[in-house]
């Protein structure tokens, strides 16, 4: 497998954990732990972690390296929920936190070299 199709796999990885952590977030807000946890959307969310560990067997089976996998996931899911956060919650960074992201793309790109 190249690396790009390994990229891909790793960008897919933290897209699917995004979209079921964004749906936790809107089933979650004002609700029990009980009414969370037996919501139907629920069952789709635990299929979309389901799908994420599928995505790293096939990165570990085609020789993907664990550092590499995990500092290139944590960099597309922390900027992917970034994007989330802020188109379907408002959220926002702050200077500070913006900076901790460049330093964590930079970081990425270093270790995939």
């Amino acid at each position: 497998m190249n690396s790009f199709t390994r990229l891909a796999l790793v960008f897919l990885s933290a897209i699917t954990i995004i979209i079921a952590d964004a749906m936790i977030k809107r089933i979650s807000a004002g609700r029990s732990i009980v009414a969370v946890m037996t919501d139907p959307l629920m069952a789709a969310i635990c299929g979309l972690y389901f799908v994420q560990i599928l995505f790293a067997v096939l990165i570990f089976i085609f020789e993907g390296e664990l550092a590499i996998y995990t500092n290139l996931f944590i960099v597309f899911y922390g900027l992917s929920g970034l994007a989330v956060g802020y188109v379907l919650f408002h959220e926002t960074v702050t200077l500070t936190q913006g900076a901790g992201i460049l330093f964590g793309i930079v970081g990425a790109v270093l270790m995939s070299l």
